[in-house]
């Protein structure tokens, strides 16, 4: 990963909404194949394990065209949407790894939808064209986004937003540091998003990681080491004036508010 040679920087730390649900009704979750079949790595449960790091990966020949995740619940539920993390869960994975570009959704009523996901390691949610009522859901893998060395497809999580489905994540209470921040350290933009799940850099050149809450720092996993701190682990943690704090990168690199408007 390259980053441009400006002096400025900017942090960008933003909310995105969090996805509460109790598992009242907890699914059955089988899939037509599993990668290593005889270990317990990548198991269908782990689709909707709450772990963003474990993640099912289908174990056919080839780009997994056609495998599919079924779900089945005890009793009906009803839903609108289910949420996705399209991918392998742990960053330094994702992008080695098949990603689901089209994806069918499918019921026991005979209800079908294709929808087409996009190429990010963040939580995305699909809204459908009326809501949906069953106790069976198939998800079958219809196109995708090519591995870098991997042929193999993977799905990280998935939930169906229902009230009487089980949750997949409770995420970080991210309570601190929304705004945008620059500073004079050759550390570039990162965007914090609420589900535990972050992007650092630019759109040409643009990382994946993960964060969580530590006491009063913030620890971010990326998917590679940044050449500047020299490590895969970011420590952000939050000084000075509440009304006009200094973020602080690994103890060293500083960020202000930014008041200019970059």
């Amino acid at each position: 990963m390259t980053f441009p040679n400006s002096k400025t920087y900017i942090l960008i730390v933003a909310i995105c909404l969090p996805i509460f649900a109790e598992s009242l009704n907890p699914p059955i979750i089988t899939s037509t194949s599993q990668l290593q079949p005889n270990s317990k790595r990548y198991t269908p449960f782990f689709a909707m394990d709450r772990k963003l790091k474990t993640s099912w990966v289908e174990g056919a020949e080839g780009e997994g065209i056609g495998e599919s995740l079924k779900i089945k619940y005890k009793s009906p539920i009803s839903f609108r949407s289910f949420s996705i993390y399209n991918g392998f869960g742990d960053p330094k994975l994702w992008a080695a790894n098949n990603r689901i570009k089209k994806l069918k959704i499918s019921t026991e009523e005979g209800n079908e939808e294709i929808v087409t996901l996009k190429d990010s390691l963040s939580l995305q949610m699909i809204e459908f064209k009326s809501e949906l009522r069953t106790k069976e859901i198939s998800l079958t893998i219809q196109e995708v986004y090519n591995g870098t060395s991997s042929e193999n497809t993977a799905i990280a999580e998935v939930v169906f937003n229902s009230e009487q489905a089980g949750s997949a994540l409770i995420p970080p209470k991210n309570t601190w540091a929304i705004g945008k921040w620059k500073t004079k350290s050759n550390i570039a933009r990162i965007q914090l998003h609420n589900d535990g799940t972050c992007e650092m850099g630019y759109e040409t050149a643009k990382m994946l990681c993960t964060w969580t809450e530590k006491g009063e720092k913030v620890i971010v996993s990326l998917e590679a080491t940044l050449p500047l701190t020299n490590t895969d682990i970011l420590e952000i943690k939050r000084r000075g004036n509440p009304s006009d704090p200094i973020l602080e990168i690994n103890g060293k690199h500083e960020f202000i508010s930014n008041r200019d408007g970059v």
